[in-house]
C-alpha cells in the first residue's frame, strides 16, 4: 500500500501593507504614574503643607515604581520605571524633611511643644540669640495673690542694636506654656549696654515653673527656661 501524500507546507506570510500601522510596544502604564506622582511628589515636597500632599503622592508613586520595576522585563519601559522610582524617593525623603522642620516650627508657634526643664536659676547669667544677647533674670516673687512678677536685666554683647521685642519671654506654669505681660515699652539695647524689664505672668491657681527666654521663639526646645524659687 503506498504512503498518502505529504501535506503541502503552509503558505508564507502574506506580507504587511506598507500603510498598515507598526506593531504597538506593551504599555506600563504603572511605570507611567509612578513617573507622574514622582513629579508631582518633586514639586510638592519643598513647599511647607503642601509637602505632606507631596509625601503622599511620592509614596505612592515609589510602591508602583517598585512594582513596575518588577513587570518591565515582560512589558518594558524599565527607564519611566526607574526615573518613576528615583523621583518618588527623593520627594519621599525631602517631604519628610520638611514636615520635620514644618512640625518643629508649628510646635514652637502654637506652643504644643513640652517646655524643657529649667536650667538656669535667679541671678544666673545666661546668652542668647546666638550669644549676641547676655540676660539675667535679677528677680521672681509670686505672692499669695495674683500675679507672679519676675525682672529681668539685658545686656547687649553684640556690635548690632538690638530690640527687646525680639526677645521672646514665656512662662511655663505647671508644665505649660504661658503668655506673660512686659512692662514698658519696646526700647533698643546699642552694643555694651544693658537694659531693664520687669513682666507679670498670671498662674491661675497653679504654680509658677520659671520663666523662658528665647530670641526667636521662647516656646522652643533652645528656650533657657529660669527656675522661680520654690515656696
Amino acid at each position: 500500500m503506498s504512503e498518502p501524500p505529504a501535506p503541502y507546507p503552509p503558505p508564507p506570510p502574506w506580507p504587511a501593507s506598507p500603510d498598515a500601522p507598526p506593531p504597538r510596544t506593551p504599555r506600563n502604564g504603572i511605570a507611567v504614574a509612578s513617573l507622574v506622582l514622582g513629579i508631582i511628589g518633586l514639586c510638592a515636597s519643598p513647599i511647607p503643607l503642601l509637602n505632606f500632599v507631596g509625601g503622599i503622592c511620592a509614596l505612592i508613586g515609589l510602591v508602583l515604581g517598585t512594582i513596575a520595576l518588577l513587570r518591565a522585563g515582560r512589558l518594558g519601559r524599565r527607564g519611566l520605571a526607574a526615573w518613576g522610582t528615583g523621583l518618588s524617593a527623593t520627594a519621599l525623603v525631602i517631604s519628610v524633611v520638611v514636615g520635620f522642620i514644618v512640625l518643629r516650627y508649628l510646635g514652637d508657634l502654637l506652643d504644643f511643644v513640652d517646655p524643657p526643664d529649667p536650667s538656669a536659676k535667679v541671678g544666673e547669667r545666661f546668652t542668647t540669640d546666638d550669644g549676641d544677647l547676655s540676660i539675667v533674670v535679677t528677680s521672681i516673687t509670686c505672692p499669695d495673690s495674683e500675679p507672679c512678677d519676675f525682672a529681668f536685666e539685658a545686656t547687649n554683647k553684640s556690635d548690632r542694636t538690638i530690640y527687646l521685642d525680639n526677645i521672646r519671654v514665656k512662662g511655663v506654669v505647671d508644665g505649660q506654656w504661658r503668655d506673660p505681660w512686659l512692662d514698658g515699652t519696646t526700647s533698643s539695647v546699642d552694643p555694651g549696654e544693658s537694659v531693664s524689664r520687669t513682666g507679670t505672668i498670671s498662674v491661675s491657681g497653679g504654680r509658677l515653673d520659671g520663666i523662658a527666654f528665647d530670641a526667636d521663639d521662647a516656646s522652643s526646645h533652645s528656650a533657657v527656661v529660669v527656675a522661680a524659687p520654690g515656696p
